[in-house]
C-alpha cells in the first residue's frame, strides 16, 4: 500500500527530527544528531505517492527497513527506538 510523500515527510520532520536540506533539485531531509549528519534521503518534487519499491530505497538511506519505516509513520516505533537502533548498528557513536 503506497504512502503519500507528504505523510512520510511530515512523519520524518515532526516525529523524528529530520530537517530540510537546501540547494538540491530534489527535496532532501537529513537527520542531524549531536552536530553529525546521520542519514539523508531525497524525494522527487513530482512524486505524490511512494510505492513499496521506493519506500524500500528510502528506508535503506535511513538505515532501516520499509516495514520499520511504515511503523515509524504509524507511531509504533518512536524516535528514541529509532536512535537506539542506529546506535546498536554502529551508525551513531
Amino acid at each position: 500500500m503506497p504512502i503519500t510523500k507528504s505523510d512520510l515527510r511530515r512523519c520524518l520532520v515532526q516525529k523524528f527530527g529530520f530537517s530540510d536540506v537546501s540547494g538540491s533539485k530534489h527535496e532532501a531531509l537529513s537527520l542531524i544528531v549531536d552536530g553529525r549528519k546521520v542519514a539523508t534521503t531525497r524525494f522527487s518534487r513530482s512524486w505524490n505517492d511512494i510505492d513499496d519499491s521506493m519506500l524500500r530505497q528510502i528506508a535503506r538511506e535511513l538505515w532501516s527497513k520499509a516495514q520499520d519505516l511504515r511503523q515509524m509513520c504509524d507511531c509504533t516505533i518512536s524516535r528514541d527506538e529509532y536512535l537506539q537502533k542506529l546506535y546498536r548498528e554502529g551508525h551513531l557513536d
